[in-house]
């Protein structure tokens, strides 16, 4: 839960009348619905084959749960009535939905209110929290039910932040029975909580040591707090502050401007050589590292009083500007530990996306009611050198191509593949770019494995592709030689926004600036052979390096079709790709 949203500019724009235009971009080949109504539950937004909030708004992923019982994962996002002020008092709470493959997802339920029970400590906003299952230590709960802490605004005292607690008897479905007397049992005016005295937010709770702890977002630290019962909280070091600095957290990055940080959640997790360790991961920035708002994790162990001790540097667990508000299957057990986790984040960012998305890409409409997608979940392991790496969950393919060999001499183009002439699209460091591949027309929602290779040695020369819908673009500037990567965009719902150009310049130019948007390092240099996946959807792209690193990119164009595009630099006359595309059920 971000702070930014208490000051994003509210501004009510009235609904047009229901009227949708139909017209076509004869360049792209793409059908583009310029769109003059929404509703919380139009359709306009919502992706193909990623989870997306059936209605309303929606941003950070609360916990994702193993069910024992249902054999399910319980899975909790954030949720507001709508995205006209998504911050607006009484609009935020939970919703809940359960998912067996990560693919497939049941009808999703509110699971915590908007707006707490009256009494006289109670909340008027549920925001990000953690859900784990009671193991008999925390009071006035049943043993095996679902206990949820949760963060908020208290309705009756300006809209402080705290933490609450409540617990479900239907398991984990809703969260009806407030623990406390409704009164938090965390409070950010206490002597010993937040030192600004205004974050107090995003509790993670675990299990550790016969005791409970919680870490809980506190501007530019992280409080650690202690339980012996679940309701009564102290700090986890008595004769200390009890704080995770940034300078612990974010070891080895520029942590100026980087806060707050939110969204901690700890995990065990076990090397293939067999070594457990503490794994912090966390939401932050590091504009001074190039880095914009994302998902980050360092790796370490706890003190003896529970405050995290690191190991590593901080690193991005995914490098794109659009995974946030991540969470992470795994035991909230820490002497549990798992060789692998599954994790997904909300895809967007506080930068752009609350400040009014357009449904047609010439700004036109109203702002959309109806916002807010997932990253198809990943495995996610821990390496014996200590970093992450991912392999995305993509479910069932359906309609596979493949087009092997393909070359600058034989490339594939058009729909129906029936127009191969080679062509280029100007010069770049190592001379002409060529045209590969150049499909138009597509569903949005595709997997592309594509193996990159050289028949004469080492693949020389940068690899392109520019994913379009409409006037709409991801593009992607790989060079193989040193591992540095670019990605721009370009979306037009997200001019004249609340806020004007600002959000739509950010979205644009990125940190590089003049469009050039982000640039980042793959860590995959100097091969000869490379597969780098790419999945697409209505609102999302997902770039997949063949070391486990990746990089997602939002996108808001409402079309359901897209254009492909693949280019390289040829300086050996060598540079081949085999291309296997497929629709995502």
């Amino acid at each position: 839960m971000n702070l930014q949203r208490k000051y994003l500019k509210r501004v009510k724009l009235a609904s047009a009348s229901a009227i949708a235009l139909l017209s076509v971009n004869s360049f792209f080949g793409i059908e583009q619905k310029v769109v003059h109504a929404d509703a919380v539950d139009s359709d306009y937004h919502v992706a193909k084959a990623h989870l997306t909030t059936k209605d309303g708004w929606s941003n950070d992923l609360q916990s994702i749960v193993w069910n024992e019982k249902g054999q399910y994962y319980d899975l909790y996002f954030l949720h507001s009535k709508t995205a006209d002020d998504p911050n607006e008092a009484g609009d935020q709470g939970w919703y809940h939905t359960t998912t067996k493959d990560f693919i497939h997802f049941t009808t999703q339920n509110e699971a915590i209110k908007a707006d707490g029970p009256e009494a006289p400590y109670t909340w008027t906003s549920a925001w990000t929290g953690t859900v784990l299952t009671n193991n008999g230590q925390i009071k006035g709960v049943p043993r095996g039910a679902k206990v949820a802490y949760f963060s908020g605004l208290e309705k009756h005292d300006g809209g402080s932040q705290n933490i609450w607690a409540a617990w479900s008897s239907d398991d984990g479905k809703t969260f009806s029975h407030v623990l406390n007397g409704a009164s938090p049992v965390i409070d950010h005016s206490w002597n010993w909580t937040s030192k600004n005295k205004v974050d107090e937010r995003d509790p993670a709770v675990v299990y550790w040591k016969g005791k409970m702890l919680m870490y809980v977002a506190e501007g530019d630290e992280i409080g650690v707090y202690q339980s012996y019962d679940g309701i009564k909280w102290a700090k986890a070091d008595p004769n200390g502050a009890s704080k995770v600095g940034l300078g612990t957290y974010f070891k080895g990055l520029n942590g100026r401007d980087s806060t707050p940080v939110e969204c901690p959640v700890l995990r065990t997790m076990t090397t293939p050589d067999g070594r457990q360790k503490t794994v912090l991961f966390f939401g932050a920035k590091a504009p001074h590292n190039g880095q914009t708002t994302g998902t980050y994790y360092i790796v370490g162990h706890l003190d003896n009083n529970g405050l995290f001790t690191p190991e590593t540097n901080a690193k991005r667990l995914d490098q794109g500007s659009d995974y946030y508000g991540a969470n992470f299957s795994g035991s909230s057990d820490l002497s549990q530990s798992a060789k692998t986790i599954k994790s997904m984040g909300w895809i967007g960012n506080w930068n752009y996306t609350a400040n009014g998305i357009h449904n047609d890409e010439h700004a036109t409409s109203a702002f959309t009611k109806h916002l807010g997608s997932y990253s198809l979940a990943r495995d996610i392991s821990l390496k014996n050198d200590l970093t992450m790496t991912s392999n995305l969950i993509t479910g069932r393919e359906n309609n596979i191509k493949r087009y092997n060999n393909v070359s600058k001499d034989r490339p594939v183009n058009g729909i129906n593949a029936t127009s191969n002439k080679p062509y280029t699209r100007g010069k770049d460091t190592n001379g002409p770019v060529y045209n590969l591949f150049d499909v138009p027309n597509l569903s949005v929602s595709k997997k592309y494995d594509l193996n990159f290779y050289n028949i004469k040695g080492t693949y020389k020369g940068r690899i392109y592709f520019d994913i379009w819908q409409g006037n709409d673009y991801v593009k992607f500037n790989y060079d193989p030689s040193n591992g540095m990567y670019r990605v721009a965009t370009r979306a037009g719902e997200l001019d004249r926004g609340r806020n004007g150009q600002i959000s739509s310049s950010y979205y644009y130019d990125g940190l590089l600036g003049r469009g050039l948007g982000y640039e980042n390092q793959s860590g995959v240099a100097g091969w000869k052979n490379a597969t780098i996946k790419v999945v697409t959807d209505k609102n999302s792209v997902e770039i997949l390096f063949p070391n486990g690193q990746s990089y997602t990119a939002a996108r808001f164009n409402s079309s359901d079709k897209q254009d492909f595009k693949i280019y390289t630099e040829d300086p050996t006359n060598g540079n081949r790709v085999n291309i296997t595309q497929s629709d995502l059920s």
